[in-house]
């Protein structure tokens, strides 16, 4: 069965996770929450950027080693984070560096400036987010042949979830997530409200 990203990665975010996150943070709980999710979304988005990169899934998910302190925190198979400490805010900076360039500074930004919550509690759950994306793609290592599909499949639900400035420096039209159905159905709902004044 094909995994949704969003959703298998989300359930790693539990409250106890949330509440020991926020002994560094001191954040609203639900727009930590957000901007957790918010970060994950725009990850998996980066790392569709790079699908045409060869080999760099591989690359990324090598730089994860095996007696990494965040590796060796998550329960994979119970989708469960042991132990939160800062360990993310060294490690996983090296990934955004690989997945953003010099654009990390600005999509971490955008989070604090869109989510509402604080410039370094943006930047260190950009880190978390990165670094529970690639351990997990590490532990499922089966999925990153059929990555490129997968991202591409889940695309429009993964951009949903995104704010639209960090959409436009991932280099997506703020537009492109609108479903053909739904803008269907709006321009009836529009017809009918408007219709009878203009025809």
């Amino acid at each position: 069965m094909t995994p949704n990203l969003q959703i298998e990665l989300r359930r790693f975010i539990s409250s106890n996770v949330v509440s020991k996150l926020n002994k560094f943070y001191f954040e609203n709980d639900a727009l930590l929450i957000k901007g957790i999710d918010v970060s994950i979304g725009t990850v998996l988005m980066g790392l569709y950027n790079k699908a045409e990169d060869s080999g760099f899934y591989k690359q990324i998910v090598s730089s994860i080693e095996e007696d990494s302190t965040f590796y060796g925190e998550v329960d994979f198979a119970s989708g469960r984070i042991l132990s939160v400490d800062d360990c993310y805010r060294l490690e996983g900076n090296g990934l955004l560096k690989e997945i953003f360039a010099n654009k990390k500074g600005r999509i971490s930004e955008m989070i604090s400036n869109e989510v509402g919550i604080k410039s370094e509690t943006a930047r260190e759950i950009l880190n978390f987010s990165a670094l529970l994306v690639v351990s997990y793609l590490k532990n499922n290592v089966q999925l990153l042949d059929s990555l490129k599909l997968l991202l591409e499949e889940q695309k429009r639900d993964i951009l949903n979830s995104i704010h639209p400035g960090i959409k436009i420096i991932l280099g997506f039209s703020c537009y492109e997530t609108v479903d053909d159905k739904n803008q269907a159905s709006l321009g009836r709902s529009i017809f009918t409200l408007f219709g009878h004044n203009f025809f």
